[in-house]
């Protein structure tokens, strides 16, 4: 795709049409910001009045292949009494294109400038439009359009090379981030091996392809800093079989820890505790890496920056089943700074303490459910506990004929210390210690013809949280129902009770589990009867490709209702080639809008973005919408029932807790597309 800068714009001015070999057949003619008098190209209407200008290109559409560059003549034709100077500008430019205007002002007695476009290897493959403006003192701007076409670069030699990544960002020996790929395209007939050899290493930094020798079509990369000087290097790679070499580059990047007085620390051990890319959007500005601090404990990772403006992005990608997740967080400032806080609580490290419980009083067609801290079992071994206090509850439930789970005792233990190894006492629900629970009917409104289930948990203060329901059981579509609680009696200052509805539809494809459309989840210390409703169905959003490169971006647009308004959340899943992305966005994000318009943005501009991390083009592609913030699906691991989800239940940002008579509704739309 072709990118014009301003220098290129300029270029683009004068009058003289240039033909290079290298276009082919097609005459690399772009009419874009300066106007003219050609018959082939876009002419703006000229503006009313005593004077003005118009701008024409020599021609609407132009192809250049990737990995070339070259030439097109626009011209600025002036009406009337107007004879001052015209400044041009370009937008519209896709990744891998850069554009040099000479002059990017056309002065008076000037009529034509010269655009010169350069397409890199990299450039994706397809059509753009390229918008170029023109400016003048006192005038209504004018401009002209030029579709261009970028098409795969023609090969020299038995073969070529690409990486994908233009650049990388190498950090310390402890910290081993995903190396970009390279590909080798081989010419019909060149079925060898090609050997590399790397150049331009300053002392202290290693890159390397592995194997040297590479019968195949890919390699790895092994990048290592061993201290190496803070810099940018151009690092080639060079390839060599079949009687030719052909070569790439990689702009490795070496620079200290960023600073701020935001932290963002990732605990080690977790789901999110490797992070191969992390960047920063600032308001409106730039995407920019920002370099961790790695310098504390293997595998726990310190990102420090500022925000100077109301609103800002941050976007990171982790590993998920073999592939990559990236996610995006759309915060005002004083969300992010919250939600960068709350990490480590909401995901916390790995350890090595654990403990065993055993259970006694179970009757037929009863079973137990254990919480230790934030992990729940029937019974047995509980592993990775955090160091320091820890609550029990443990519940015993009764199975009904229609495999339903209903609580009938709770035992709760606050404030255990145990060893690590040891046992703690045998959780006796016919001992003393354990207490009936609470019954109350919920008349649950607006359900509609939606069946719908409900799930219940019990959040101690000291962060244990007992599920009084492990599964929902089936929907049904009755609106009053049974909910089950803890006495008051057995409760304390910070306890709260969770109760979760949930309407489901089939999953994407047929096959899948079933996803959660519509949602209430509330909270109280003590539950007595009560009326609640459903919110209503979510709007269906408009997902589209965004247009232009990169490739495999989605856009979704849409509306949310008044119930919908903390927020929206775009999730989108590859299961076949292991890619997803996620889109958390505030009501403050939007600015209190009720629409919302929200898509995988652009990152190729920051240092080591790799393309492997995308989504795929061409992949099938299940997509959701959630309004209202992000949906629990009780299956959807993302989003695990425990202690933690206490914080962050009904807030995009993670880290709002909610409180006694708390109530959040969402709404969730799915769909498919491909990229």
């Amino acid at each position: 795709m072709l990118r014009l800068s301003d220098a290129g714009r300029h270029a683009l001015c004068r009058r003289q049409f240039i033909s290079t070999p290298w276009l082919g057949s097609l005459v690399l003619a772009l009419a874009t910001a300066c106007g003219g008098s050609s018959d082939t190209g876009t002419t703006n209407p000229p503006p009313t009045g005593g004077g003005g200008f118009t701008l024409s290109a020599s021609a609407s559409t132009a192809s250049l292949a990737q990995n070339a560059s070259g030439a097109v003549t626009i011209s600025v034709t002036r009406t009337g009494s107007f004879t001052g100077a015209v400044t041009f500008a370009a937008s519209g430019l896709p990744s891998g294109v850069t554009a040099t205007l000479n002059p990017t002002q056309v002065a008076a007695g000037q009529t034509s400038c010269t655009l010169t476009l350069s397409v890199t290897a990299t450039a994706a493959v397809g059509t753009t439009t390229i918008t170029i403006k023109g400016s003048a003192t006192g005038l209504a701007d004018q401009a002209v359009t030029v579709a261009l076409t970028i098409t795969p670069a023609t090969q020299a030699g038995p073969f070529s090379l690409s990486l994908s990544a233009t650049s990388y960002l190498a950090l310390g020996p402890t910290f081993l981030p995903s190396s970009p790929v390279l590909t080798i395209t081989r010419n019909a007939g060149f079925t060898g091996s090609v050997t590399f050899s790397v150049t331009g290493l300053p002392l202290g930094l290693l890159v390397a392809v592995t194997p040297t020798t590479v019968t195949g079509n890919s390699g790895s990369l092994l990048i290592l800093n061993a201290a190496a000087p803070n810099g940018t290097y151009p690092v080639t790679i060079h390839g060599t079989g079949g009687g030719g070499e052909q070569t790439v580059t990689l702009q490795v990047v070496i620079a200290p820890p960023t600073t701020g007085s935001i932290h963002w620390q990732f605990c080690t051990g977790n789901v999110r505790s490797v992070q191969y890319f992390f960047a920063l959007k600032d308001g409106n500005g730039a995407w920019t890496r920002i370099v961790p601090d790695t310098t504390a404990t293997l595998g726990v990772n310190m990102f420090s920056f500022n925000i100077t403006q109301p609103t800002a992005s941050v976007a990171l990608v982790t590993g998920d089943a073999g592939g990559f997740r990236t996610t995006i967080y759309q915060y005002t400032a004083q969300e992010m700074a919250a939600v960068a806080a709350s990490e480590c609580a909401l995901y916390p490290g790995a350890t090595t303490r654990n403990v065993n419980v055993s259970v006694a009083g179970l009757r037929q067609s009863e079973v137990s459910l254990l919480a230790v801290g934030g992990w729940v079992a029937i019974s047995g071994n509980f592993s990775n506990l955090l160091p320091g206090p820890l609550d029990l509850v443990a519940v015993r439930d009764s199975i009904t004929q229609l495999a339903d789970i209903i609580p009938n005792r709770v035992i709760i233990r606050r404030g255990l210390n145990p060893a690590s190894g040891s046992a703690l006492p045998t959780a006796d629900f016919a001992a003393a210690e354990s207490f009936a629970s609470t019954t109350s009917t919920w008349t649950f409104g607006n359900v509609g013809s939606d069946g719908f289930s409900v799930n219940q948990f019990f959040a101690t203060a000291g962060g244990a949280t007992g599920e009084l329901k492990l599964a929902p059981g089936a929907d049904n579509t009755a609106t009053a129902r049974a909910v089950y609680g803890i006495p008051l009696a057995q409760t304390i200052t910070g306890d709260l009770q969770e109760v979760i509805a949930t309407t489901t539809t089939l999953g994407t494809p047929v096959a899948a589990p079933n996803h959660a459309m519509r949602q209430i989840i509330a909270y109280a210390r003590t539950l007595s009867d009560r009326s609640i409703s459903f919110g209503p169905s979510l709007p269906a959003p408009t997902v589209t490709v965004v247009s232009g490169a990169p490739a495999g971006r989605l856009r979704a647009q849409g509306t949310l209702p008044t119930e919908y308004q903390a927020g929206v959340s775009f999730d989108v899943t590859q299961t076949t080639t292991a890619r997803f992305a996620t889109i958390h966005t505030t009501r403050g994000f939007l600015g209190g809008s009720s629409t919302y318009d929200v898509q995988i943005p652009d990152f190729s501009a920051a240092v080591g973005w790799d393309t492997n991390f995308a989504l795929r083009t061409g992949s099938a592609t299940n997509w959701w919408v959630s309004g209202g913030g992000p949906v629990l699906d009780f299956i959807d691991a993302r989003y695990i029932f425990s202690s933690t989800k206490v914080r962050w239940t009904g807030a995009t940002t993670g880290s709002t807790a909610p409180s006694d008579g708390s109530v959040y509704l969402m709404g969730r739309a799915l769909g498919t597309t491909t990229p």
